[in-house]
């Protein structure tokens, strides 16, 4: 049997151990796992994609080279390579600008657009609830970033007249 969902879990489980972001969540609890699952609906290949979109970003530095993940890795794992290149399509290069060069490169994948779509609409939320708190900075980011993005991920769906018009999420 191929790689799978568990196997997808699991390997991101691992990969991000110790991981937390900023506010002393682990990782892959707080975030990945509830893209994985917002990203069930589209079938397997998108919660794999959901699970593993940080793995490359998130360990490329890591000082242990058995813990730092890149394509080739995941392709000799056994991902299947529409996941592979979802997860290259949503991982930011050192140095790229956010609307220009991440963006702007997963608008043109339809796997990779999808999830930046999903992990785009937690983000929102996200921005809603630090408005609470630091209500600049979710404007910030809102305005700046997240409704930027968006527009630019819908435009991208909306065209593609093979793989686009899903449910707009």
């Amino acid at each position: 049997m191929g790689f799978s969902v568990p196997d997808a879990h699991l390997l991101a489980l691992d990969a991000h151990d110790g991981q937390v972001d900023e506010h002393g969540h682990d990782h892959y609890l707080a975030h990945l796992r509830p893209l994985g699952e917002a990203l069930r609906p589209y079938g397997p290949d998108a919660v794999m994609a959901g699970l593993l979109s940080g793995i490359v970003e998130c360990t490329r530095d890591h000082p242990d080279p058995a813990r730092r993940f890149d394509l080739d890795r995941l392709r000799g794992l056994g991902v299947p390579e529409v996941v592979v290149e979802a997860v290259d399509a949503v991982t930011r290069r050192p140095g790229e600008p956010y609307m220009s060069g991440l963006v702007r490169r997963a608008a043109t994948h339809p796997l990779g657009r999808l999830v930046m779509l999903v992990a785009n609409s937690r983000d929102l939320a996200a921005s809603a609830a630090l408005a609470a708190t630091d209500p600049d900075r979710a404007r910030t980011l809102r305005e700046g970033r997240y409704r930027p993005a968006r527009r630019m991920l819908l435009a991208a769906e909306a065209a593609d007249r093979l793989h686009g018009c899903r449910v707009l999420v």
